[in-house]
């Protein structure tokens, strides 16, 4: 695999919509927006995407091993990732996030950072 070149971005950066408040930090009530850094593509995540990822992924096992090196790891009760191809431009995505259990049957989600590698269009 050649050498690919993967950007940090902060949740504030891609994303629109989440809250802050006592106790927590760009959290996800009901639904975001995330904005392609690369292309600028939008992309809809409902409450309901975090908490069915189930820490699946689209990646091959070469590239899924590069984003796990860099993705930290969290002090949270759960942590989680969803993987995927940005539709526009091809960009390789992973979106990092917390899941705190508030109750037997309930979650909070709290979106840390997204890694994005080089998409085949730049903005």
């Amino acid at each position: 695999m050649r050498s690919l070149v993967v950007d940090h971005f902060d949740a504030r950066a891609v994303f629109r919509g989440l809250l802050d408040g006592e106790g927590f930090r760009d959290r996800v009530a009901g639904s975001c927006l995330y904005r392609c850094p690369r292309c600028g593509h939008r992309i809809r995540f409902r409450w309901r995407s975090f908490y069915q990822a189930n820490g699946r992924s689209l990646f091959k096992r070469k590239l899924r091993r590069v984003f796990e090196d860099l993705t930290p790891t969290l002090a949270a009760d759960e942590q989680g990732c969803i993987d995927f191809y940005c539709p526009t431009c091809q960009a390789p995505t992973r979106i990092i996030y917390s899941a705190q259990d508030y109750s037997e049957i309930a979650y909070h989600f709290e979106i840390y950072a997204a890694l994005v590698g080089e998409g085949a269009a730049r903005k």
